[in-house]
This record gives structure tokens, sequence and C-alpha cells, in this order.
């Protein structure tokens, strides 16, 4: 394991799920919106309305799809370059998947717990040998 290409994957798991998290709260925001325009205008036109819920449902969908995409990457980059155990592995699948946008907020490590993941995988000779390792 390389660790500065650990903390740089990281770093970059964490930068898409803040797009991930504001796309996601930019929705509800328009969803909310959007029902109280319906409702304050007393909206009764059939038309509109199933264009509101086609145009929601299809925005639900489409979130869920970009989620589980980021959600298989992640848990393949954790299988793959984080050592842990196959229970723990598929522990965390679980808590993503029931929690969606918050379980991929607790399951991306945090900067300690980073550099307690790259001790446990790189001896100390190496990560001392490795360029560009600031030890904090």
């Amino acid at each position: 394991m390389n660790p500065n290409k650990f903390k740089s994957d990281i770093k970059k798991f964490r930068i898409l799920l803040i797009i991930l998290t504001i796309i996601h709260l930019a929705f509800i925001l328009l969803f909310i919106g959007s029902f109280a325009l319906i409702v304050n205008y007393g909206i009764l036109d059939i038309a509109v309305i199933w264009l509101w819920i086609f145009s929601t449902v299809a925005g639900a969908v489409i979130l869920w799809i970009f989620r589980t995409i980021f959600t298989f990457i992640v848990m393949r980059y954790e299988g793959k370059h984080m050592l842990i155990t196959p229970k723990k592995n598929f522990d965390n699948i679980l808590m993503i998947l029931f929690t969606g946008i918050i379980g991929l907020w607790l399951w991306i490590p945090n900067k300690k717990e980073v550099d307690q993941i790259i001790k446990k995988a790189v001896p100390s000779s190496e990560v001392e040998k490795s360029p560009n390792v600031n030890p904090q």
C-alpha cells in the first residue's frame, strides 16, 4: 500500500461525497419548494401534478443510481486496499445500503483513522522511506 496514494484516494472520495451530498440537498430543497408551490397556489390540474410526481420519481431514481455507483466503487476500494475482514466489509455494505448518504459519511475515515490504517498496513520502516509522508 502506498500511503500517499491512499491518502489521495480518501481525499478524492471525500470530495465526491461532498458533491453527492450537495446534489441530495438540492434535490430535497427542490422537492419541498415545488410541493409548497403546488399547495400554496392550489394547483389542481392533474397534468401538472403528474408531471411533478414523474419528475420527482425520476430525480430520486437518478440520485439513487449515482449513490449506488459511488457505494459500489467505495466498497470495491475498501475490499482491495483497506485490509479489513470480510465480515467488517459486509457490515459496512449493510450500513451504507440502509443509511444511504449518512452511511457513506460514517464510512469515510477521518485523518486519524487514515493514519491508523496506514500504520497497520505498512511497516514503519516503509513509511519512513516513503517520500512526501508527513508524520503528525
